[in-house]
């Protein structure tokens, strides 16, 4: 394939740096997902491919990668996705997974991220921002009772959704993250749909299986919601 037809998208997220290549059909060749500290991994993995053009969005600042410095390399920013009532402070993978998800599966819409952080965005059918919220995800949960307390363990995401009423402190904990998490955002889910009952309610986000094995009633899960949203823009 040629230069001219392949194009590199890139998305820094808190925890990781992932990449696909597409072509010129908006059809994803290759995808990749590495640490922060598997940056140059990633670069030496890519060094010999040629882009026509290269999309980075990144909620990290400080973190340059090597196509940064190239000519034709795009940085975006919140404000450029063309949604209306966006706020300077909103994260830009918030917004671009929004975007995304409405560019390909319609409007009205609300997206769920859940990644380092859980993330609600609703665009109404004029592609308006409704609101949102934001709270830890899943594994910041488990960590902040493990880092905060003097005896709580470090535990994982249970695999399977655990039972309510807990009878010892690894159930307690794993099941009242679980429970209270899965209520509150299908409180969330519940009042978009009241309010616009043709919506779509998508998610992505590293932790989406947990959410869906554990009932979260959504209508879909799309991982790559952010890339969609930056090849709508490109």
């Amino acid at each position: 394939m040629s230069k001219s037809q392949i194009q590199l998208a890139i998305a820094i997220g808190n925890t990781r740096i992932k990449a696909v290549i597409f072509d010129s059909k908006k059809q994803i060749l290759e995808e990749y997902a590495y640490t922060h500290e598997q940056l140059p991994n990633l670069e030496a993995k890519l060094a010999t491919r040629n882009f026509e053009r290269i999309a980075i969005a990144s909620v990290v600042p400080d973190m340059i990668t090597s196509w940064h410095r190239l000519p034709q390399t795009q940085t975006i920013a919140t404000a450029d996705v063309p949604l209306q009532g966006l706020y300077s402070t909103m994260g830009c993978d918030r917004a671009l997974a929004a975007y995304g998800a409405g560019e390909n599966y319609g409007y009205p819409v609300m997206v769920i991220d859940a990644g380092t952080a859980i993330t609600i965005t609703a665009i109404d059918a004029h592609k308006n921002l409704m609101g949102g919220a934001i709270i830890a995800g899943l594994r910041s949960q488990f960590a902040c009772l493990h880092q905060n307390t003097a005896a709580l363990p470090d535990l994982p995401i249970p695999e399977t959704l655990p039972k309510r009423w807990a009878t010892n402190t690894h159930e307690a904990i794993q099941g009242g993250v679980a429970h209270l998490l899965i209520a509150g955002l299908q409180a969330y889910i519940d009042d978009w749909r009241s309010q616009f009952p043709q919506s779509q309610v998508i998610i992505t986000g590293g932790d989406s299986d947990y959410l869906m094995k554990w009932g979260l009633k959504v209508d879909m899960m799309e991982k790559n919601l952010v890339f969609l949203g930056i090849m709508a823009l490109t």
